[in-house]
């Protein structure tokens, strides 16, 4: 036997249903991660507690900066508006669990000009001054 491709150590014999459940428990909390999404512009204060990473403090925030700016187009959008909540924060929120929009488009880096405009409309592109002639 080679100790570089072979494990060396015996170890206990183990029944096949403790790592069957063990897989299928895995796969349940995969799945339940999924399907438990949390909707950053339609949850209630007890949802958004709900998600790892969001205490009642910041839920609380996030609702008072919601209803005084309207809703959040993208998680950069949440970190411009929520103190507190950096990118890489909302990184982790949104691995928690927490969507925009259902997770459906996510318009990043648009900020305040992409809330501007009426809801369910896209917003125009930036205009882009014309380059000077090359002499």
């Amino acid at each position: 036997m080679n100790p570089f491709l072979h494990q060396t150590v015996a170890l206990p014999r183990r029944s096949g249903w403790p790592h069957v459940l063990r897989v299928a428990g895995l796969a349940a909390l995969a799945w339940a991660g999924t399907a438990g999404a949390v909707d950053l512009n339609t949850a209630t204060l007890e949802q958004l507690r709900s998600v790892r990473g969001i205490g009642p403090k910041t839920a609380q925030i996030i609702l008072q900066e919601r209803d005084r700016g309207g809703r959040y187009i993208s998680f950069s959008d949440l970190s411009d508006r929520v103190r507190g909540i950096g990118p890489k924060r909302a990184q982790g929120l949104q691995a928690a669990g927490l969507t925009v929009d259902g997770g459906g488009l996510r318009v990043s880096g648009q900020g305040e000009s992409a809330r501007q405009g009426p809801p369910g409309a896209r917003p125009s592109p930036a205009p882009v001054a014309p380059r000077p002639a090359r002499r």
